[in-house]
């Protein structure tokens, strides 16, 4: 028999708060027994709670149902109750068969077998990516279904996700020029609350919320849209949120920081970051991975304030693999049609024949399709790649640059933003590995530094001047080896 093993995390709500403990957790299958009157969950009284634990099955029928989770606190308020649904299968205790089919289909569903067949190898555990065609679907919302099926001949229960589908000119995408938020109720389209940011036509942006009196203490909805230079207003971002008014006193310190992969093995025994206690606080450290299996894994980080409260203040995936390719200094900006050198570092084994080749993407950053722009045959760990942007594509900071690998096939290595422009202007020559003055590989610029330019030998790096060179200044955050013989002049402004 088949058990569900959840895992439920409640936040804190506001680390230096004074957020009420959870004394009691319960769910539910089904039919709402009442407050105080479902499963107990054992947990130890704490804000906040991460309770793992198992439902048992043994009296519920086969079929669809739903399993309903609330919390108490110590002032015996109950929060909202989260639901899930679940199909519960009586199954045999032989070996969990492979995955065998999945596939997807949009809107009307054309019958089991039916709908768009999806890549996979074939496993008892899968996770995959995969792009679905939209050429046939009309502008407007939309839903896609995907399923699988296993060596069983049974299909799973269908997962459902609403997109929208809007049909653009080849022309260049329109800059975003308004941005606004609401809490709760949609007042209307450009009379939400204005977020300032730069015009662009990609946009990231961080803003606070200010919290008015009218917003009263419990759980609301923040939502945020955008708008674009055609006047077309986006599809609603929503995110929850919990509220609750905490005294004028000081904000506590933040006087402890630790972080786990993957289980959770307790407060207090995970492993510590070193921190000097305040608030706010900012800190940088390093992972230790230790020697975790291939595949996707979970970093979260807490923090405890004075109050000895703990809350999770970061969760981050991350994939281990054994061959990944990053790549080195390389401008914020390049021109078309100019030699561009891109070093890389690769880590893992490599056989004979394998091609390392640099992508651009397209404006937007996407690598559906992407343009390769130089390649190299080689099994090194590192090298340089001379690359060049084809006149062909169009003006942009939106570009992405990633790397990628034949033997073995490497596609999800790191990638790095680029911005093409018209007229090239080497800003600032900055070296992209130790060598030598005279090399033109090691520069970022594609050539010896001019006159005319800022040189920047970077961190790491030590550069042996073996000619005579010239540069408009330089930055030296690595080594200048300067031969006996051999003179650098700094012409200044």
């Amino acid at each position: 028999m088949r058990k569900i093993i959840l895992t439920l995390l409640f936040p804190l709500w506001g680390l230096g708060g004074f957020a009420q403990n959870i004394n009691k957790i319960e769910y539910f299958i089904d039919a709402d027994p009442g407050y105080n009157s479902g499963t107990n969950v054992p947990i130890t009284a704490a804000t906040p709670v991460t309770a793992n634990f198992n439902v048992p099955l043994t009296s519920v029928t086969d079929g669809f149902h739903f399993l309903s989770v609330r919390a108490r606190d110590v002032n015996s308020a109950w929060s909202v109750v989260g639901v899930r649904p679940f199909y519960k299968e009586t199954v045999s205790t032989a070996t969990i068969p492979n995955v065998t089919t999945m596939e997807y289909f949009i809107d009307a569903d054309p019958g089991y077998g039916a709908g768009t067949a999806v890549s996979f190898t074939a496993s008892n555990n899968v996770t995959n990516s995969f792009t679905a065609s939209l050429s046939s679907v009309t502008d407007g919302f939309h839903f896609l279904s995907i399923r699988a099926k296993d060596a069983n001949n049974k299909w799973s229960v269908v997962g459902v996700r609403p997109f929208y589908k809007e049909t653009v000119s080849s022309a260049t995408v329109p800059n975003i020029t308004a941005m606004e938020y609401f809490i709760d109720a949609d007042p209307g389209f450009g009379t939400a609350t204005a977020v300032s940011f730069t015009v662009s036509t990609s946009v990231t942006s961080s803003f606070t919320v200010a919290l008015p009196a009218s917003v009263t203490d419990g759980f609301h909805f923040i939502s945020i849209r955008a708008k674009d230079a055609n006047n077309k207003w986006s599809v609603v971002g929503v995110r929850p949120f919990y509220k609750e008014t905490v005294s004028s006193a000081t904000v506590s310190n933040i006087t402890a920081m630790e972080y786990f992969i993957d289980a959770d093995p307790g407060y207090g025994l995970a492993t510590s970051v070193p921190i000097t206690a305040g608030s706010p606080l900012t800190k940088d450290f390093t992972a230790t991975f230790g020697s975790l299996s291939n595949g996707t894994h979970k970093l979260t980080i807490r923090a405890k304030d004075a109050n000895n409260r703990w809350g999770i203040v970061g969760i981050k995936d991350f994939t281990v693999q054994d061959n990944i390719v990053v790549i080195g200094g390389i401008p914020a900006n390049w021109c078309k049609n100019t030699t561009l050198n891109i070093p890389f570092t690769a880590s893992g084994t490599y056989v004979s024949g394998n091609v390392y080749t640099a992508q651009l993407s397209d404006a937007l950053g996407s690598f559906t399709t992407p343009t390769v722009i130089g390649t190299l045959t080689s099994t090194a760990a590192s090298g340089t790649i001379v690359a060049t942007i084809p006149n062909s594509v169009p003006i942009s900071n939106g570009y992405k640059v990633r790397l990628i690998s034949s033997s073995p096939a490497i596609t999800n290595s790191p990638i790095k933003p680029l911005d093409v422009v018209a007229i090239c202007q080497c800003l600032k020559n900055i070296s992209l590995a130790t060598g030598n003055w005279g090399t033109v590989g090691i520069w970022s610029c594609g050539h010896v530094p001019l006159v005319t330019e800022p040189v920047q030998i970077d961190t790491g790096h030590t550069v042996t001047l073996n000619v005579n060179g010239t540069a408009k200044s330089l930055d030296l955050r690595g080594i200048l080896n300067q031969q006996a013989t051999k003179i650098l002049n700094i012409q200044g402004n």
